[in-house]
């Protein structure tokens, strides 16, 4: 635990560093920047677009196939690798969240294998992760933040949110134009 003047922040029961290191893609923020910001108590979150490309054994399994299902899979197994990898760096007391964004075709099934792997918070944006309470239901210690970018957007998220008795553990604002 580091002293800082900044006031600790709480998500879902945890305390962190008033920090929150963002889920870069293209593998800028791999397991072992996840892994190093969150065991220094701050949030480390992890981009979870791609993260097949990071590892030279599935590439090699993939060099072939064309099957979009089997490159589908393959960044389901890249993220629990990867997820795992960083909580191995962080330990048991580390707080790693996973960016997934809305528009990914396979974003439900990357909600949920993040969870699985043992991420702290999921993470959702571009788009309106209006879907997220019931993606996540069976993991009720994961925290839930949507990157949003219009009130519009924040309403309609905890309007849907509420009928399904969960609110945002926070809110990320993005302006359109510049994220």
């Amino acid at each position: 635990m580091f002293n800082t003047p900044f006031p600790r922040l709480r998500i879902r029961g945890r305390s962190v560093l008033p920090i929150i290191q963002g889920g870069m893609g293209v593998g800028i923020s791999g397991h072992r920047l996840v892994g190093t910001v969150a065991k220094l108590g701050a949030v480390g979150t992890l981009a979870s677009v791609d993260l097949r490309r990071l590892y030279p054994d599935i590439m090699q399994r993939l060099r072939k196939c064309k099957d979009k299902n089997s490159h589908s899979a393959a960044n389901i197994e890249a993220l629990d690798r990867e997820v795992r990898a960083a909580r191995d760096i962080a330990g048991p007391g580390g707080f790693i969240a996973v960016n997934v964004m809305r528009a990914l075709s396979n974003y439900a099934e990357l909600v949920v294998q993040a969870c699985k792997s043992g991420a702290n918070a999921i993470v959702s944006g571009a788009g309106l992760p209006l879907d997220l309470p019931d993606l996540t239901e069976p993991f009720p210690d994961v925290a839930l933040i949507p990157i949003l970018s219009e009130e519009r957007g924040v309403r309609g998220v905890l309007k849907r949110w509420a009928r399904k008795g969960r609110v945002p553990d926070a809110i990320i604002i993005e302006h359109p134009r510049y994220a």
